[in-house]
């Protein structure tokens, strides 16, 4: 089993995105845009879609009217203003935060975000969504997500997790110069006979994780998320430097926390409330005890934090997704009971 402690991205680290964060100015009809011009169009406090131009001389066409014009790029908040008075509701974006936040009240003017009780935090913009390491969160795009990262520190792995795409792609350049490259398609169809062959849905890998990027201090590294159609999902792109803690054990129990709530009332008649389930992970790793000192402070170093903990190297196998799962740890007990090698029980929820 490899654990990945997960590297903190921050603004400076992120020198790259497809995904739009603050707002471009609002489409005029009256104005002519040239290639590659971004404008929004809706109203304060709501959703903004966002708009790309396709072409030169661009005047006069709708951007939601008018796809060989412009093409929708994605959606966002407006940045907060304070002078301008938000309604109940209403949702504004902290560009240099990169949070969203949500009017708690009328007549909201002039209110801090971060303090009192005016506005309440929502989560992190779209744009830093996959970054957000306390909160299962997703960054979600119509046109492919390109995101690049300067860890500025030499990392050894990378996993890329609750996609909802057709492909990743996951490039190492430095100095300009790529020094590495690998492109996975994510469908795993498989056929167990002709009626699955021609009738059978398409599903699709939702983790992949690689070990062995070159570890360059200068290295920028890209991840690009494909579909050919449909939103672009990817919840986290966790970058780190993967310890490997022991061997997972047969008889490990891949579980789910169902949260929603089933009541029948007294005719028995059955209600439901269908709520989130959190996958959770438990077993056994066989180590070796030249570790112990590496396991520990590995334990004291993801106290109260996620992390990548992966059973297997091979994220192609069909039983990969239940011994893969991005969460803090519930328990982490070390028994040194053998002369040589000693067993952690581990059980990790997902975010």
């Amino acid at each position: 089993m490899r654990v990945i402690p997960p590297i903190e991205i921050t603004e400076s680290m992120l020198v790259y995105s497809s995904v739009i964060e603050a707002p471009p100015a609002k489409y005029d009809g009256t104005t002519q845009y040239a290639l590659d011009v971004t404008v929004c169009q809706g109203v304060l406090g709501g959703v903004l879609a966002v708009y790309r131009s396709l072409r030169a001389a661009n005047k006069g066409h709708t951007p939601e009217a008018s796809p060989d014009w412009w093409q929708y790029i994605g959606d966002t908040y407006g940045a907060y203003a304070a002078g301008t008075a938000y309604s109940k509701g209403h949702r504004v974006i902290d560009p240099v935060a990169h949070l969203v936040y949500e009017s708690q009240m009328d007549a909201n003017t002039g209110q801090p975000l971060a303090t009192g009780t005016a506005w309440a935090k929502v989560g992190p913009t779209n744009k830093f969504s996959s970054f957000d390491q306390l909160r299962s969160t997703q960054t979600v795009a119509p046109i492919d997500i390109v995101q690049t990262v300067a860890p500025g520190r030499r990392v050894s792995s990378i996993a890329v997790i609750g996609l909802d795409a057709a492909s990743v792609s996951i490039s190492v350049t430095v100095d300009g110069v790529e020094v590495y490259a690998v492109s996975v398609k994510l469908s795993k169809r498989k056929s167990f006979g002709w009626r699955d062959y021609f009738y059978g849905e398409f599903t699709y890998r939702k983790n992949v994780q690689f070990f062995n990027l070159p570890q360059y201090r200068n290295a920028h590294i890209t991840v690009t998320v494909r579909k050919a159609v449909g939103l672009r999902k990817v919840g986290g792109i966790i970058l780190g430097n993967a310890v490997y803690i022991g061997d997972m054990q047969y008889k490990a129990r891949s579980d789910d926390l169902n949260f929603s709530t089933i009541t029948r009332n007294r005719w028995g008649d059955l209600e439901m409330d269908p709520q989130r389930s959190v996958p959770k992970l438990s077993g056994q790793v066989w180590f070796d005890k030249q570790l112990t000192d590496r396991l520990l402070e590995l334990r004291q170093q993801l106290s109260g934090r996620p992390a990548v903990w992966s059973g297997l190297d091979d994220f192609t196998l069909d039983y990969f997704e239940p011994l893969f799962i991005y969460g803090p740890h519930k328990e982490f007990s070390i028994d040194l009971d053998g002369p040589r090698h000693g067993i952690i029980d581990l059980e990790v929820e997902e975010m």
